[in-house]
């Protein structure tokens, strides 16, 4: 009895603490519940972020390229728009600022953003600026403006800005904060060193408490020189518009690209890619109907570094060093001086069921032909025969790839690592890479794999090789200098590696020599060099027409030097689909050489069709 007793009175008082706490939570979550949660908001602060400026970008010679400053931006404070006070401002918005859009305004009110950027009141005067500032949910903050002082020219390079995506944030984490990223170009290569650190504006519920100050980005100082990037950019425009009047095409010849590098330094002096784009219209936000057409246009690739393309003879530079070195030359010759006779075609036997007879582009041939004049009437049938001579004494053993190694020395197959973004790596085919396309591609390739036809398409820069242009100037640059290394723009990358290829001094001068002789009487570019009249006799280069696959025009190639007895800038020019190189890509680089050479440059004109 006694326990049954104080069972009930334990009973009892556990219940009394029970329907208290019910009573406790009923009152903090019903009867003060908005007194409760005003309680929870004023002990947190939300940050919100506004960029800084971004470090400006310059050229070689201190011309401002891309410069950033603040100016007074109208803002929306959403925690202090209610539904009574929603409609007045959307009607002040509206009244004052007539050129924003419906659409852009009803989003504003839909914002789950502390602030929401309104427009740009930089030309506001002062009164109406004070009142703006007497409505509660009003603020006006300084904001970064980026101007691109050349528009399109150079644009490739320099990119342009654009929101974050989710991918843009794993790569640059703070770019959550600022919500503004370099999508392209320098913007993008060095997003973090450009940015700088956002502003902070902390907010305690619906109020600005403090303002913490943040530091503009760091500028860059680059190796361009704009003046003449404006002129490259011209000539590549008049090449363009010449191969659309000389040669027939299904479709529009627009895209070509541009890199002069210094050959001591291995800076970037211009780098030009088309069609381009002017990034000032993406400051302000583009409409996706203009953004689809530059995109369909493919104004965005940066041809230089993404342009993948065979390089037909402007690749012969490699078989001919690997001639020097290796001493492998056409059989029976034992040095550079030999001789064969080019009779415009070379027919022989091949075991694996290649194309037996190879037709060189001059149908009458070249006559009697050494390495130097190879180069100089880019006879194919000389190279065929290194090689023939290749395929019959190393087939299936590791010296079979010994063109393809000389060329990976070059950098050919790799990526320079030029500070830009989304640089190709091109492609220099072999026997592995084929059997590995049997597996994962094989549309790309023969069920028979690595033939002996596929090497000599090879050797002649055709075939299943691809290589972007600054790949390719690299490459010259390379043999004339002696030292393999990675172009750069921003002087503060100076500082890089390099290693020596082992050129020497005999092979250099050998080589600038047969470089002279193909802009020079006899020579395949002579036609698009001959207005420098006796200035002639100091610049080379070498020609290339790179046959494509399908219904496409040739490519056409040019590589030039500005001057065989002080050789100081490698220019690299191609035209997609521009037909010949000889008589469109030559006459480009001729006028750029002018211009280096402080020459008055002359128009660019047809060359000859010689390849």
């Amino acid at each position: 009895m006694f326990f049954q007793q104080k069972f009930r009175l334990l009973s009892l008082l556990i219940g009394i603490i029970f329907l208290g706490l019910l009573s406790n939570i009923y009152t903090l979550q019903i009867t003060n519940r908005d007194s409760s949660l005003l309680s929870v908001q004023n002990q947190t602060l939300d940050t919100f972020y506004i960029p800084s400026p971004r470090g400006e970008i310059y050229d070689s010679n201190n011309n401002k390229l891309v410069s950033s400053s603040l100016e007074p931006h109208l803002f929306l404070n959403i925690r202090k728009v209610n539904s009574d006070n929603q409609g007045q401002y959307e009607q002040y918005i509206k009244y004052n600022f007539s050129e924003l859009e419906d659409s852009f305004i009803d989003e504003l009110f839909d914002s789950s953003s502390l602030l929401v950027k309104i427009t740009n009141i930089q030309n506001l005067n002062f009164d109406s600026r004070q009142n703006l500032a007497s409505l509660d949910a009003f603020e006006i903050f300084d904001y970064p403006i980026r101007k691109y002082e050349y528009n399109n020219i150079a644009s490739h390079i320099l990119g342009y800005l654009g929101e974050p995506s989710f991918e843009d944030v794993q790569e640059f984490p703070l770019s959550e904060n600022s919500n503004i990223i370099g999508k392209s170009g320098l913007e993008r290569f060095y997003q973090d060193n450009l940015a700088g650190v956002p502003t902070k504006i902390i907010f305690k519920d619906e109020e600005i408490t403090e303002i913490i100050k943040g530091s503009p980005g760091k500028d860059i100082f680059t190796s361009l020189d704009i003046n003449l990037q404006t002129l490259a950019t011209e000539s590549l425009l008049q090449g363009i518009n010449l191969a659309n009047e000389n040669f027939e095409s299904r479709r529009n010849i627009q895209k070509g690209a541009i890199v002069v590098l210094d050959i001591r330094s291995n800076e970037v002096v211009s780098l030009v890619s088309l069609p381009d784009y002017d990034p000032n219209n993406f400051v302000d936000g583009i409409s996706r109907t203009e953004f689809n057409k530059l995109n369909i246009d493919g104004a965005f690739n940066n041809y230089p570094i993404q342009g993948q393309y065979p390089p037909g003879s402007v690749f012969k530079v490699v078989a001919y060093w690997l001639a020097e070195v290796e001493n492998i030359y056409p059989e029976g010759l034992s040095s550079r001086n030999g001789r064969i006779d080019c009779k415009g075609s070379l027919a022989f036997g091949f075991d694996d069921g290649s194309q037996q007879v190879y037709n060189d582009w001059k149908e009458d041939g070249h006559g009697r032909v050494n390495l130097g004049s190879s180069i100089q009437q880019s006879c194919n049938v000389y190279f065929w025969d290194i090689a023939l001579k290749i395929w019959r004494e190393y087939e299936g053993t590791t010296a079979e790839a010994i063109l393809q190694k000389y060329a990976k020395n070059l950098g050919f197959g790799s990526m320079t690592n030029i500070d830009l973004p989304y640089e190709a790596r091109g492609v220099v085919p072999d026997r592995d890479l084929f059997e590995d396309w049997a597996i994962s591609q094989p549309e790309r390739v023969r069920p028979e794999g690595w033939l002996g036809g596929d090497l000599m398409n090879l050797i002649i820069g055709q075939g299943a090789i691809t290589a972007t242009p600054i790949q390719v100037a690299n490459a010259y640059r390379t043999l004339i200098s002696g030292k393999l290394s990675s172009p750069y723009i921003n002087k503060d990358n100076q500082n890089q590696s390099e290693s020596s290829i082992g050129a020497t001094e005999d092979f250099v001068n050998f080589l600038l020599k047969d470089l002279n002789s193909v802009t020079n009487k006899g020579g395949t570019a002579y036609a698009s060099f001959q207005v420098l009249g006796n200035k002639v006799n100091d610049v080379g280069g070498k020609t290339g027409t790179a046959q494509n696959s399908g219904d496409k025009n040739n490519t056409s190639w040019f590589v030039g030097i500005d001057s065989i007895s002080n050789p100081r800038y490698i220019i690299a020019t191609v035209i997609e689909e521009g037909g010949s190189g000889s008589a469109i890509a030559a006459p480009v680089t001729r006028r750029v050489i002018q211009s280096l050479r402080g020459m008055g440059p002359t128009p660019v004109n047809f060359g000859e069709v010689t390849e």
